[in-house]
C-alpha cells in the first residue's frame, strides 16, 4: 500500500496538470504520479527532465538500458517492472536486459559503454577515469550523450528513491530475477 497520499487531480495546479499530460495513458494517470504530486515542484522538475531526455541525444533503447541498470542497482522493483516492459518495446530483448541488470556485456559496444559509465557512477568516487572517457569516445558517445546519461541517471534515481519512500505498489508483473 502506498505510504504517500494519492491526491485528486482536481487539487493540482494547472501547471502540474499540464506537465502530466504526456504521461497519461488512455486519459488516465498512474496513481504514482498523483502520489509524487505531494510535492508539485519535485514532480514538475522530474517531468521536465523526462521531456528534455526525449529531445536529447539518447534513443529509447539506451534510456531504458540506463533505467534498468540503475533500478537494479537501487533495488526498485516497481521501476524494474516498468522498464523491463518499456525496454522490450524499445528493442531490448530479455537476454540483453538481464545482462544489463547483471552488469555484464550484452555484445553492443555502445550500450556496454553506456552501462559501464552508469555503473561507475555507483562504484567509484570522483571523476570518471581517462580510459573510460576514451572508451566513450571510441564507442561514439558525444559530449551531449555523456550529459544526457547523467540526466537519465538523475531522473531514474529520483523515481527509485521516491518509490522506496512511497513503497509504490507493483502494477505490472515483476521483472525476472537476475
Amino acid at each position: 500500500m502506498a505510504r504517500l497520499t494519492t491526491l485528486n487531480e482536481a487539487d493540482l495546479s494547472t501547471e502540474t496538470l499540464t506537465a502530466l499530460e504526456p504521461v497519461r495513458l488512455g486519459g488516465k494517470l498512474a496513481p504514482v504520479y498523483l502520489e509524487y504530486a505531494n510535492s508539485e515542484p519535485a514532480l514538475q522538475a522530474y517531468l521536465q527532465m523526462e521531456q528534455a531526455l526525449m529531445r536529447g541525444s539518447l534513443d529509447d533503447k539506451t534510456l531504458e538500458a540506463i533505467k534498468l541498470s540503475v533500478s537494479e542497482r537501487t533495488g526498485c522493483d516497481f521501476c524494474l517492472s516498468v522498464h523491463t516492459m518499456k525496454g522490450k518495446r524499445a528493442g531490448l530483448d530479455e537476454a540483453t536486459q538481464l545482462a544489463i541488470r547483471r552488469g555484464e556485456p550484452c555484445g553492443d559496444e555502445y550500450l556496454d559503454t553506456v552501462i559501464a559509465i552508469v555503473r561507475a557512477f555507483f562504484t567509484r568516487r570522483g571523476a570518471l577515469p581517462d580510459d573510460m572517457m576514451q572508451r566513450a569516445a571510441s564507442a561514439g558517445l558525444s559530449e551531449a550523450a555523456l550529459l544526457d546519461i547523467c540526466m537519465a541517471v538523475s531522473t531514474i534515481v529520483f523515481t527509485n528513491i521516491a518509490n522506496h519512500v512511497n513503497d509504490t505498489e507493483l502494477s505490472l508483473p515483476p521483472a525476472p530475477p537476475v
